[in-house]
Protein backbone atom coordinates (compact mmCIF):
# COMPACT_ATOMS: atom_id res chain seq x y z
CA UNK A 1 0.00 0.00 0.00
CA UNK A 2 3.00 2.15 0.82
CA UNK A 3 4.35 1.71 -2.81
CA UNK A 4 1.56 2.59 -4.18
CA UNK A 5 0.90 5.86 -2.93
CA UNK A 6 4.51 7.66 -3.74
CA UNK A 7 3.98 5.79 -7.17
CA UNK A 8 0.63 7.90 -7.33
CA UNK A 9 2.80 11.03 -5.97
CA UNK A 10 5.28 10.41 -8.46
CA UNK A 11 2.60 9.98 -11.62
CA UNK A 12 0.73 12.96 -10.11
CA UNK A 13 4.05 15.35 -10.30
CA UNK A 14 4.78 13.81 -13.49
CA UNK A 15 1.61 14.66 -15.30
CA UNK A 16 1.85 18.43 -13.66
CA UNK A 17 5.26 18.73 -15.10
CA UNK A 18 4.12 17.52 -17.92
CA UNK A 19 1.19 20.13 -18.59
CA UNK A 20 3.06 22.88 -17.74
CA UNK A 21 5.56 22.53 -20.04
CA UNK A 22 3.44 21.18 -22.73
CA UNK A 23 1.44 24.28 -22.94
CA UNK A 24 4.12 26.60 -23.36
CA UNK A 25 4.66 28.37 -26.57
CA UNK A 26 8.03 28.75 -28.86
CA UNK A 27 9.51 32.09 -29.16
CA UNK A 28 9.20 31.64 -32.92
CA UNK A 29 5.47 30.78 -32.51
CA UNK A 30 4.89 34.07 -30.53
CA UNK A 31 6.97 35.91 -33.03
CA UNK A 32 4.68 34.06 -36.03
CA UNK A 33 1.60 35.46 -33.35
CA UNK A 34 2.99 39.04 -33.39
CA UNK A 35 3.65 39.25 -37.26
CA UNK A 36 0.17 37.46 -38.06
CA UNK A 37 -1.73 40.35 -35.89
CA UNK A 38 0.69 43.10 -37.34
CA UNK A 39 -0.27 41.97 -40.77
CA UNK A 40 -4.39 41.73 -39.97
CA UNK A 41 -3.83 45.49 -38.77
CA UNK A 42 -1.89 46.54 -41.54
CA UNK A 43 -4.62 45.46 -43.55
CA UNK A 44 -7.69 46.27 -42.02
CA UNK A 45 -6.64 49.95 -42.08
CA UNK A 46 -5.72 49.03 -46.06
CA UNK A 47 -2.18 49.25 -45.70
CA UNK A 48 0.53 48.01 -47.58
CA UNK A 49 2.86 45.40 -46.23
CA UNK A 50 6.07 43.98 -47.37
CA UNK A 51 7.47 41.02 -45.58
CA UNK A 52 11.19 39.33 -46.60
CA UNK A 53 11.38 35.89 -46.10
CA UNK A 54 14.86 34.77 -44.83
CA UNK A 55 14.67 31.22 -44.46
CA UNK A 56 16.72 30.31 -47.39
CA UNK A 57 14.46 28.51 -49.64
CA UNK A 58 13.53 29.51 -52.85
Amino acid sequence: MRYQKFDMRKFAFILLFTFTFGQRLDDIDLAMQQLESIVQTASRSSQRVFVEDFTGLQ
